[in-house]
């Protein structure tokens, strides 16, 4: 059957073709993710950068069942995916907190000390001379 044998209203065949289109678009993008393994040991990543995907499929997929139940009329606010996606974000900030983390720059605290020394106030060792209550500074 075609649209035209439905009889589907025209602003709702756009909104479907531009979401086919979308979600090819989502296949192209999916497709290499889907066709290696990413916890072989052939794969070279860090264990942050794993951590990373591996957080970004799951909220992906969450996502997109997100936008299903909302394509079967589900209030997707009230469904538990909206806890899990709340979750996949909590993770996603502790791992972009480890990252900020090494990226901070560290203290010197030898250098600080230096710094912190040479600053402060010395009197000269010379002792003052006291003539008539009067201080010379000469």
């Amino acid at each position: 059957m075609t649209a035209a044998e439905i009889d589907i209203p025209e602003e709702i065949l756009d909104k479907l073709q531009s979401f086919h289109e979308a979600l090819k678009n989502v296949d192209e993008m999916l497709r290499p993710l889907t066709t290696i393994n990413i916890n072989s040991s052939d794969v070279q990543m860090s264990p942050l950068d794993k951590a990373r995907l591996n957080l970004s499929c799951g909220y992906a997929l969450n996502s997109l069942f997100w936008m299903y139940l909302n394509t079967q009329g589900i209030d997707p606010k009230e469904h538990s995916i909206k806890t899990e996606l709340e979750r996949y974000k909590s993770f996603m900030l502790r791992v972009k907190e480890i990252t900020d983390k090494d990226k901070a720059p560290t203290l010197d605290k030898a250098a600080a000390g230096r710094f912190v020394r040479n600053a402060l106030w010395k009197p000269k060792e010379k002792e003052a001379e006291e003539t008539d209550g009067w201080f010379s500074f000469s």
